[in-house]
């Protein structure tokens, strides 16, 4: 009848029966099935004094269960160790160094969305602004070009060119006169001669000034509803004279040939000097 020999796992304590003839004469690697672990079990010891059958001395009887021999020798423990303690060490090193960053990246002051982008629509609402005013600034430096080239838009460069002017003078303490030409007795219509027809025009520049004032070119204009031109001449006063007169007037008139079906009045605009 074979012996047994209890074996006892260094790791978990976990006792095991194994066959005694597996480790004799020299021991050799065993492996716990329940942790895996490997260690050297070396040969039992036999009392030859006082057991002349050749019974080995063993402990007490103790509930076993059965040990997995591992025929294979393993590899060496001790590189694994260091391979597993060096890979724990560096993920060690790198969960650190991450959980820095974020510590770092929360004490960063975050610029909040919402201003940045109220930072944004105040810069582009600032070049508009900038863009506006040279507009304007040009539209007033180049306001005779504009007016012959978009003669359409001629009474609104008036009223800005005059509100410029009022405005500076102002700004300057100075009082602005109210100009001293003035248009009376504006009169058009639209005649018919030998199937011909004709807008005429005719209208009086009084001066109203104290002093006689240089007669100035008058632009006339025949426009449509919507005031776009149709038709632009310019004409100066039917007695070709170059002055009117302290508080008298000069009278200018023209014929326009062919009027457009569409017009619907005349404009009269004193082109300035």
């Amino acid at each position: 009848m074979s012996q047994n020999v209890v074996l006892s796992c260094p790791s978990c304590a976990t006792r095991f029966s194994a066959p005694l003839d597996q480790f004799i004469p020299n021991g050799r690697q065993v492996r716990c099935s329940q942790c895996q672990h490997i260690w050297f079990h070396p040969a039992p010891v036999v009392d030859t004094a006082n057991e002349p059958s050749g019974r080995i001395i063993r402990t007490a009887p103790v509930r076993a269960e059965p040990a997995a021999v591992d025929h294979e020798p393993p590899p060496p423990p001790e590189p694994e160790r260091e391979k597993v303690r060096d890979h724990i060490e560096e993920q060690g090193t790198e969960r650190s160094a991450e959980s820095e960053r974020h510590q770092t990246a929360t004490f960063q002051p975050e610029r909040p969305r919402a201003s940045r982008r109220r930072s944004g629509v105040l810069s582009w609402l600032l070049w508009l602004i900038a863009l506006l005013l040279l507009a304007a600034i040009l539209a007033y430096i180049f306001r005779e070009p504009l007016r012959r080239a978009l003669p359409q838009y001629a009474p609104m460069l008036d009223r800005y060119t005059s509100t410029v002017d009022n405005t500076a003078r102002g700004l300057i303490g100075e009082t602005a006169e109210p100009y001293p030409l003035k248009f009376r007795n504006i009169h058009y219509d639209v005649n018919e001669y030998d199937g011909d027809k004709e807008i005429l025009v005719e209208a009086d520049l009084v001066n109203t000034s104290g002093r006689d004032m240089p007669a100035p070119m008058v632009r006339v204009r025949v426009v449509d509803a919507d005031r776009a031109p149709l038709h632009a001449s310019v004409i100066g006063p039917e007695d070709m004279s170059d002055t009117i007169a302290a508080g008298a007037s000069a009278r200018y008139f023209v014929r326009i040939p062919e009027p457009p079906p569409d017009f619907e009045s005349v404009l009269l605009n004193i082109e300035e000097q």
